[in-house]
């Protein structure tokens, strides 16, 4: 949703920019906030300056950030994750759901009730609504307003590899293909995930089963 206010399209050049400004941003003041704990609370029991600091991830961060960790010690062996938000996401008014692109814009959800039965819910995107808000029910849409259906994997792929860059833990993150894509095309997917540096991979194709 942050993309689509900024007109980025997720999985184009101006999205993985603005992405990695953000997440750059998001992960240094996460690693400030765990060495101000440390030097509250001391580091973390584990805790080996030199080894911490020749981790992949920490070899990355600013010097001035990586000092205050040889100076200090870090609270947190690990500091920054993206979880799983797709039904979270939904509490907050259907906003961003984590690193995942808009899966439609409007579309109908069967909601679990107490008693056992199913509601049907219309459910529409919070940054859609914004958008007809501010600029009129009749405004034509951006192209940053993509689904997750209309985009390729690759797009997919390129924004994971690009949070990945400072994410120390793990990305969750679902990956759709099309129904007909066929093996070579499916491998490829994971073969441009791993040489991207993503750390895991999942993937949804549509099917009878699931729907």
């Amino acid at each position: 949703d942050a993309l689509i206010m900024c007109s980025a399209r997720y999985g184009s050049e101006a999205g993985v920019a603005l992405t990695e400004t953000w997440m750059k941003a998001f992960s240094r003041a996460a690693y400030l906030a765990s060495i101000e704990l440390a030097r509250e609370k001391g580091a973390f029991p584990l805790f080996d300056a030199a080894k911490y600091l020749a981790g992949e991830t920490v070899k990355e961060l600013d010097d001035d950030v990586r000092s205050a960790i040889a100076e200090h010690g870090i609270r947190n062996a690990l500091v920054t994750s993206v979880a799983p938000t797709g039904t979270i996401s939904l509490f907050a008014d259907n906003i961003s759901s984590g690193l995942e692109p808009v899966f439609s814009f409007s579309y109908a959800r069967n909601v679990l009730m107490p008693d056992g039965s199913r509601r049907e819910e219309q459910v529409s995107d919070h940054a859609y609504r914004l958008f007809r808000r501010l600029k009129g029910e009749n405004a034509a849409l951006t192209d940053a307003f993509v689904d997750a259906q209309s985009l390729g994997p690759s797009d997919h792929v390129r924004m994971q590899a690009a949070v990945q860059k400072y994410i120390d833990s793990a990305v969750s993150k679902t990956i759709n293909v099309p129904e007909d894509i066929d093996f070579e095309a499916f491998k490829n997917v994971y073969v441009e995930a791993f040489e991207s540096g993503c750390k895991g991979l999942t993937t949804y194709r549509p099917n009878e089963v699931t729907g």
